[in-house]
């Protein structure tokens, strides 16, 4: 969802997977991007083409076995990137934890987690844009309403080094019903703390911060009209086209 709004603000973004497979990964962008269902995407390639083509920015998926890929495998793959005229805006790993350890392989799993933050947080710093990961939930947090900085798995270490950690967590109750919750747990260069509810559909991969006050049917009722507002236009230019 975040290399989505990048791409549909002009922004170019890298996303290496460690889990899932680049075909899988960009399906997702697909019905994000598009809002088609994840299942009728084989069936609808033309109406995704006609969308994904007006996208400003640009998008490039990057698979690496599990394991395999450490922080010198990115930064070379991103400077072959670079020497080929691609200037990435946003980094996306999936996830860090997944990453291959430099150094010391006698090293606790802790210690090799807060140096692949440390290198990864190097990286951005060097690439000067912002770089994004994810990271697991230890038990306790597996269907709690809240989920803070305590229940990150394997090595508390990797928080510190973070500039800004938000958790997202669904009970049961909230995957039947397409909702959730997020917090912003750290916030280096604003406020932090603050905890919203969320509209959140992973058929398509739609995922909707709601302002203070408003409910999910209002959040739906606007995306409805967001999506007959864009309709309109696309009419109106093939419309025009036709005419001319």
């Amino acid at each position: 969802h975040l290399g989505s709004a990048a791409v549909k603000e002009g922004k170019n973004v890298v996303h290496y997977t460690l889990e899932l497979s680049d075909k899988i990964v960009a399906s997702r962008y697909d019905s994000c991007i598009t809002q088609i269902p994840l299942n009728d995407l084989q069936s609808r390639k033309e109406d995704i083409m006609d969308i994904v083509v007006d996208m400003p920015g640009k998008l490039l998926v990057k698979e690496y076995p599990t394991k395999s890929a450490s922080i010198v495998t990115v930064r070379n793959h991103l400077e072959k990137l670079k020497g080929r005229g691609f200037e990435p805006d946003m980094i996306i790993i999936d996830y860090a934890d997944l990453m291959k350890p430099t150094g010391d392989s006698r090293q606790e799993k802790r210690h090799q987690l807060e140096t692949i933050y440390e290198d990864l947080r190097g990286l951005a710093q060097e690439f000067k844009c912002p770089l994004w990961t994810a990271s697991q939930t230890n038990r306790s947090a597996l269907n709690a309403e809240v989920i803070t900085i305590e229940s990150v798995s394997e090595a508390l270490n990797k928080c510190f080094v973070a500039d800004f950690i938000a958790s997202v967590s669904r009970t049961m109750q909230d995957r039947e019903n397409n909702t959730g919750r997020i917090i912003v747990n750290k916030n280096r260069n604003g406020a932090d703390g603050m905890l919203y509810d969320l509209f959140m559909d992973t058929s398509n991969v739609q995922i909707k911060v709601l302002p203070k006050g408003m409910t999910l049917e209002d959040s739906q009722a606007e995306i409805l009209k967001r999506e007959k507002e864009k309709l309109k236009e696309k009419f109106k230019k093939f419309k025009s086209k036709i005419t001319d």
